[in-house]
């Protein structure tokens, strides 16, 4: 047996799932594997359940990598929308379990690969810029609510102006008679 060993990658494919009512193409996703064995050996397929127990850090890897694209904006600003981030720096900060820009933020001062620290840096600008931001939104809420205590005032006092009318009309009448 040979003492190279074998190189384990886990990513998303995908293979044909039939054709919509719209006429159009369906596709379903499915977890591949590719495994290397330096120099000549590179073999990919549909990953299977024994690959993910005999892979299980490879698969870990994968699993992180996964959850990180599909996080949402409940802790922060996810990684994975953030146009500044390459595929290869995605992988390195999700493999360093960070997911968001304000957690990329925070990193300043930690041994961390001078790419990373440039981007760290962006990342706590933009934070910066986001919480001058948080100003204004603020100021945008405030003038929502007293724009819509204002449209209640101009409905009650529509309603007001129909009674009062009514009113006046109802002693013209009695006027006039």
């Amino acid at each position: 047996m040979s003492e190279t060993p074998t190189l384990v990658r886990f990513y998303s494919g995908w293979e044909d799932a039939g054709q919509g009512s719209d006429g159009m193409p369906l596709y379903k996703e499915n977890i591949m594997i590719r495994l290397d064995r330096p120099p000549y050996l590179s073999v990919t397929r549909v990953a299977e359940e024994d690959d993910f127990a005999n892979h299980a850090m490879a698969f870990e890897m994968y699993q992180k990598e996964q959850a990180a694209r599909k996080q949402t904006y409940v802790e922060g600003y996810p990684l994975s929308l953030w146009p500044a981030v390459n595929e290869a720096e995605f992988k390195m900060l999700v493999d360093r379990d960070i997911v968001t820009v304000e957690q990329l933020s925070k990193l300043k001062g930690r041994d961390l690969p001078p790419v990373l620290k440039e981007l760290a840096d962006r990342a706590a600008q933009l934070v910066k810029l986001q919480g001058g931001a948080a100003k204004y939104e603020d100021l945008l809420k405030d003038r929502d609510g007293r724009i819509e205590a204002l449209e209640e005032q101009v409905k009650d006092a529509s309603i007001t102006i129909a009674s009062l009318k009514t009113q006046i009309d109802s002693l013209r009448v009695r006027g006039a008679s």
